[in-house]
C-alpha cells in the first residue's frame, strides 16, 4: 500500500520552523534580561550608570521589616498555618503588629473594681508563634472607630471626653504587661490607641480633644511602666506637627517616634510617578503638617535629651478599601513603591517598617468588592502564593542586618534608584527602575561576577517569583520596565 508522506513532511518542516523561532525568541528574552548582544545593534533604552564607592561609608542600617496581622481570623489563620508561618520566617520579618480588640482576651471588665476576666489562650498562641519565627510583637491597645472607642465588654466611656476612663483603661492595659511579665516573655512594644487623630482630628485651632488624649495616654502609660519599666510605648500620630509640639509641653516621654504611611487615599488619585515621588517624601520630609523623621528625632533630642527609634507601624501603597483596594498594590507599581519606601527608610535611620498587611483573600475581595483590588495583603491567603511586594521584602530582609554599613552609590539618571550596603562580607546593591520603559544599566566601581535576584512584570503578578542568575560586572544589565533587582558580590 502506497503512503503519501508529503503532508507529513510539510507539517514537520513547519514544526521545526516554529520550534526554531521559539528558541530564538527565548534566547533573545534571556539575553535582554541580562546583557546586550556583543554587536550592540539592539536598543534597550537609554543608558544609566550606577557608581558604587564601597570605600566611602555614608551610614549604618537600622531597618528591620515587619507586617500587620489584622482581624482575629487573620491572626488565628496565620497562627494555625505552618505554610504561612514559613513564608514569614523565610522572608526574615522581625516585628508583627496586632490590634488588642481583634484578639481580645478580656471577656468582661468590671468598671467598679477596675478588674477583668481574661482568657489568654488565643493571645498566648499567637505571641508564641511570633517568637518562634524570630520576630517580636507590637501590640496596639485600643481603637477609635466611627466616633467611639472599641473597648472590652463592661468598660465605661467618660461622657465628657468620649474616651474610656484613664485609670480603668490603664488597669486593663497593665494586665497585658503583667501577663507577659509573669510568663517571662519579652513583649516590648506597645501603642495606646490606633490612629488617635480620628479622635482629636487634624485641626490645631482647638486642642481640647488632644488634651484629653494626652492626659489619657499619660495615665495609661504610667500604669504600664510601673508594672514593667523596660517596655516601649508610643502612638502612631507622634510626628504630626501640632501633636508633636503639644506633646513636648504636656505629654510624658514616648519611647519611639511612630507614624502610618499610605501615599494615596483613593484609587487613581496619583500617577505612578507621583506615587514614587511620594514614597520618598511623605512623612520622611518635613511638610506643613508633619515633621520629617530626622527633624522629629532631632527636636525630641533637643527638648528631652533622648534620640528615639523610629517605627513606620502601618504602611501600604494606598489606603482605599470601602469599594475595593488599589489593584496596583500587588503589581509591579506597588513593588517599586515598596522598594522606594524601604530604601528611604534605610537612609533616614528608620528602625522598623510594618507592611499592612501580611495576607488577604483575593476571592473574598473580588466577591465582596468587585470594583477592584485584591485586599492589602502581600500574600494570597487562598493559595498561599506571594505577590510582588512580598518578594521585595524577602530579598531585602534576608540580606540586610542592623548595623550593616551603607556605602555611597550614585545614579546618572533619576529613572533608577540605588542603595548599597555590606552584609556579612557581601556587597549588596539594590536597584529600582521607576519607569516602564527599558533601561540599560552599567556598573562602575564593581568587578568580577555578580549574582542577581530580581522581580519585574515579565512574569504575571498573579504567580510571581524571584528570577536569579549571574552576570559579569563589565556587562550591561537590562531593566525591562518596573524592576527591583538585588546584586551581590563578595
Amino acid at each position: 500500500m502506497k503512503r503519501d508522506i508529503s503532508g507529513n513532511i510539510v507539517i514537520c518542516c513547519l514544526s521545526l520552523i516554529v520550534l526554531f523561532g521559539s528558541l530564538v525568541s527565548a534566547s533573545v528574552s534571556l539575553q535582554s534580561s541580562l546583557s546586550l548582544p556583543s554587536n550592540g545593534l539592539i536598543n534597550y533604552g537609554p543608558q544609566v550608570e550606577i557608581t558604587i564607592n564601597s570605600d566611602k561609608i555614608i551610614g549604618a542600617n537600622n531597618l528591620s521589616l515587619g507586617f500587620m496581622l489584622d482581624w482575629k481570623w487573620s491572626a488565628l489563620s496565620w497562627c494555625d498555618s505552618p505554610i504561612q508561618r514559613e513564608l514569614t520566617q523565610n522572608a526574615g520579618f522581625k516585628l508583627v503588629r496586632l490590634f488588642s480588640h481583634r484578639i481580645e482576651p478580656c471577656t468582661y471588665w468590671n468598671e467598679s473594681t477596675k478588674t477583668g476576666t481574661f482568657n489568654w489562650t488565643d493571645v498566648n498562641a499567637i505571641i508564641q508563634r511570633i517568637f518562634e519565627i524570630g520576630a517580636e510583637p507590637l501590640i496596639c491597645l485600643g481603637f477609635y472607630y466611627k466616633g467611639t472607642p472599641l473597648i472590652p465588654l463592661g468598660m465605661a466611656i467618660d461622657s465628657k471626653t468620649n474616651l474610656p476612663y484613664p485609670e480603668s483603661f490603664g488597669a486593663y492595659a497593665t494586665e497585658w504587661v503583667k501577663h507577659f511579665k509573669t510568663l517571662g516573655w519579652s513583649v516590648r512594644y506597645y501603642e495606646i490607641m490606633n490612629e488617635p487623630y480620628f479622635y482629636f482630628g487634624w485641626n490645631s485651632s482647638d486642642t481640647t480633644k488632644l488634651a484629653n488624649y494626652v492626659a489619657f495616654w499619660n495615665t495609661v502609660a504610667r500604669s504600664m511602666r510601673q508594672m514593667d519599666p523596660n517596655i516601649f510605648i508610643s502612638h502612631d500620630s507622634s510626628t504630626i506637627k501640632w501633636v508633636f509640639d503639644y506633646w513636648l509641653q504636656h505629654g510624658d516621654d514616648i519611647d519611639f517616634l511612630d507614624f502610618h504611611k499610605y501615599d494615596a487615599q483613593t484609587v487613581g488619585q496619583f500617577t505612578d510617578m507621583e506615587m514614587f515621588d511620594r514614597a520618598e517624601r511623605i512623612y520622611f520630609e518635613t511638610s506643613c503638617w508633619n515633621y520629617g523623621v530626622k527633624e522629629a528625632r532631632q527636636r525630641w533630642l533637643n527638648a528631652r535629651g533622648k534620640s528615639l527609634p523610629i517605627i513606620n507601624s502601618e504602611s501600604n501603597f494606598n489606603s482605599a478599601w470601602i469599594n475595593g483596594t488599589d489593584p496596583k498594590i500587588q503589581q509591579m507599581a506597588g513593588a517599586v513603591w515598596t522598594a522606594l519606601v524601604l530604601r528611604t527608610e534605610i537612609l533616614k535611620g528608620v528602625s522598623y517598617n510594618v507592611y499592612y498587611s501580611f495576607f488577604s483573600s483575593a476571592s473574598w475581595e473580588l466577591a465582596n468588592r468587585p470594583s477592584g483590588g485584591l485586599g492589602f495583603g502581600m500574600v494570597n491567603s487562598d493559595n498561599n502564593r506571594p505577590w510582588y511586594p512580598y518578594y521585595v521584602q524577602m530579598m531585602l530582609a534576608n540580606n540586610l542586618g542592623t548595623g550593616d554599613l551603607v556605602v555611597e552609590t550614585n545614579s546618572s539618571s533619576d529613572d533608577l534608584r540605588s542603595i548599597a550596603w555590606i552584609h556579612n562580607g557581601t556587597l549588596n546593591i539594590l536597584l529600582i527602575c521607576k519607569v516602564e520603559q527599558p533601561r540599560t544599566l552599567y556598573l562602575q566601581g564593581v568587578t568580577g561576577q555578580l549574582e542577581f535576584s530580581k522581580i519585574d512584570s515579565t512574569i504575571s503578578f498573579l504567580t510571581p517569583r524571584i528570577q536569579e542568575g549571574t552576570f559579569i560586572a563589565t556587562q550591561p544589565l537590562i531593566m525591562n520596565g518596573y524592576t527591583v533587582t538585588l546584586l551581590q558580590v563578595s
